[in-house]
């Protein structure tokens, strides 16, 4: 059962990977997974607070893989740890990404390789793995989490979000043109784009919790029809839902659950 109350059986014997499982959504996600079933094979650069999470899900037939995700060695021996230990990949969730804020004119090289590396460049290097054992299978769901980044202009602390947003609409793209491509050969795809959540994904930008939750919490409030920041399992729950067999006609297009910030 998740902390929502939420106990099912949509994902008994299924197998799901999910990238960026140490906290926030990832960590939701699995959860979710866990508690209706499915084996789930977690991944995240910070490998302790991996561990804790997988050690944390229900069930016992879980992975930890530790790596950075934007490394293609990680995403090669997250897949073959998978298909050795259960043989099969039903979903692949593609949540790892890093938040960035900074103006053009001062961007970097490196802060460039960092955010796509870690926001989109990983999500091309699971797909390019995981792909090949869903269509030997006939079927397969892969969800990328993208951001409502993607269709905004947005600044932190007076900076651009440019970089940042741009990584978002790369995902939400790649998930479109994935989804065209391999639809009829059984492998639905497709993007969630949350708003504002409870996360820890601004900790660069705000390092102390009080100040971020501060910045959180007042942000939503003025940004969504909701009037507050989503909880990570509210994410989850859409992600699971997505990878589910009540969500079939949903193919390539975004799903967004921001609590109304783009209809604000």
């Amino acid at each position: 059962m998740d902390s929502r109350g939420f106990s099912g059986h949509r994902f008994m014997g299924k197998v799901a990977i999910v990238t960026g499982a140490a906290s926030g959504i990832g960590r939701a996600t699995a959860s979710r997974f866990a508690s209706e079933g499915a084996s789930v094979v977690g991944n995240d650069r910070d490998g302790r607070g991996l561990a804790d999470a997988i050690a944390s899900l229900s069930g016992d037939e879980h992975l930890a893989i530790p790596g950075d995700i934007a490394d293609e060695e990680t995403a090669t021996r997250m897949t073959e740890a998978a298909l050795e230990r259960f043989g099969r990949i039903d979903v692949l969730v593609n949540n790892a990404g890093i938040f960035f804020a900074k103006d053009v004119t001062d961007v970097t090289t490196r802060d460039i390789e960092r955010v796509f590396g870690i926001n989109f460049i990983g999500m091309i290097w699971t797909c390019k793995h995981v792909i090949p054992g869903m269509l030997e299978n006939g079927k397969g769901v892969i969800i990328n989490l993208g951001s409502v980044s993607a269709f905004t202009g947005q600044e932190q602390e007076g900076k651009s979000q440019f970089l940042y947003n741009s990584s978002k609409a790369a995902v939400v793209q790649f998930s479109i043109s994935l989804a065209t491509r391999y639809a009829r050969q059984g492998i639905r795809v497709t993007s969630v784009c949350p708003g504002v959540v409870r996360t820890n994904i601004m900790a660069a930008v705000y390092p102390d919790e009080s100040d971020r939750a501060t910045v959180i919490e007042a942000g939503a409030e003025a940004m969504t029809a909701l009037g507050r920041p989503t909880d990570p399992d509210e994410i989850a729950a859409t992600i699971a839902f997505l990878a589910s067999d009540d969500a079939t006609a949903i193919v390539g297009s975004p799903v967004i659950a921001d609590g109304g910030f783009l209809v604000r």
